[in-house]
Formats: structure tokens, C-alpha cells, sequence
């Protein structure tokens, strides 16, 4: 056996792997404390007619003061229209029950920019956004489709979970996630 070819080729792996590893480490956007995305601003058009905010640019910024909880999903899939359409009814829950100063929107990836947008608006009042070029909110983010992150009045981190197995529409995780948006606000 060639022992000199091995080493050869393990020295080269281990090089590109460790060279890899450091250019992550490097230019990673985590918290290395809580192991969290860095949640920047950024700021996209509300694309919903139905949104009281249609038109403007939404973001971290554009809602400072209050908690802001972000729904990531694809416009045409029926999972994510459903999914979205139960943070439309909770949102509407709690303007009702007094809360102003929570607010969702949705914001739709770039690999699904084809779906039909129809779909996820009709009959919602939540602004949607559509993910571009400049800002790329889902790669910074580090979102995985149907993820829902909710950030305190400080625009700071608070909560993230994955909506794909958290049904929204069932009572009790409606309920939890009525809470954790409500905790957000004395965060």
C-alpha cells in the first residue's frame, strides 16, 4: 500500500477542512453566546393590498417599540397559506384583546418568488413581503421555510420556532404562541 499517497491526501483534506471550517467561524453572522443569527434590519415592501401597512417598507425598524413576530414561507405552497392564515387569526385576536403592540408579517423566500401570491393574502390583513437581492433576510436570518421568529420591543431576539410540525390552527400551540408574543412585550 501506497502510505505516502494517504498521507498526502489526508494532508490535503485536512487543509480544505480546516481552512473551511476557519473562513465559517470567520464570517459566520451567529451570537456565539446563545448560538443565534444576528437578527439585522432590513426592510421590505408590504406587498399585501388587504395590509394596513401596503406599500410601505416593513422590518425590525419599521415596527420599533413593538414585538415583531416573522412568518417565512412559500406563497404557493397550501401548508404555508394555512399556516399563515392562523397567525392572521391570532393577530386579529389580539388587536381585539387590546394588544396593539404586537405585530407579524410574512415574508416570502427568493426560491419561491413563482408562487402564486393570491393565495397567502386573501382575506388577510397581515402585511407579506417578498425576500430580494439586496436584503436576503432568509440566508442572514438562517430561516428554514416556515420558520416564525419573534423579536422583543427592542427588535432583540426572544423566540424561534419551526411552524411546519406547530400547527397554529390547533388550539393549544395557538395559545402558546399567543403567550410567547405577549412575553415578548415585557421582555
Amino acid at each position: 500500500m501506497n502510505y505516502k499517497c494517504l498521507f498526502n491526501n489526508s494532508f490535503i483534506f485536512k487543509l480544505f477542512f480546516y481552512g473551511v471550517l476557519a473562513l465559517t467561524v470567520a464570517c459566520d453572522l451567529t451570537d456565539q453566546e446563545n448560538n443565534q443569527p444576528q437578527y439585522i434590519d432590513f426592510s421590505l415592501e408590504d406587498i399585501n393590498p388587504n395590509s394596513a401597512t401596503h406599500g410601505s417598507m416593513i422590518g425590525p425598524s419599521f415596527y420599533g417599540g413593538d414585538v415583531s413576530g416573522y412568518y417565512f414561507g412559500d406563497q404557493g405552497w397550501n401548508l404555508c397559506r394555512a399556516r399563515f392564515g392562523a397567525l392572521n387569526s391570532l393577530y386579529e385576536d389580539l388587536v381585539s384583546g387590546g394588544y396593539s403592540d404586537v405585530k407579524i408579517a410574512g415574508i416570502n423566500g427568493l426560491d419561491y418568488i413563482e408562487g402564486e401570491l393570491s393565495g397567502i393574502i386573501q382575506n388577510r390583513v397581515l402585511p407579506w413581503a417578498q425576500d430580494n437581492e439586496d436584503s436576503h433576510v432568509w440566508e442572514t436570518w438562517k430561516i428554514i421555510l416556515r420558520d416564525f421568529i419573534i423579536l422583543d420591543i427592542n427588535g432583540d431576539f426572544f423566540y424561534k420556532i419551526n411552524l411546519t410540525d406547530v400547527d397554529p390552527s390547533i388550539e393549544s400551540n395557538y395559545e402558546n404562541l399567543k403567550q410567547l408574543l405577549l412575553d415578548a412585550r415585557s421582555n
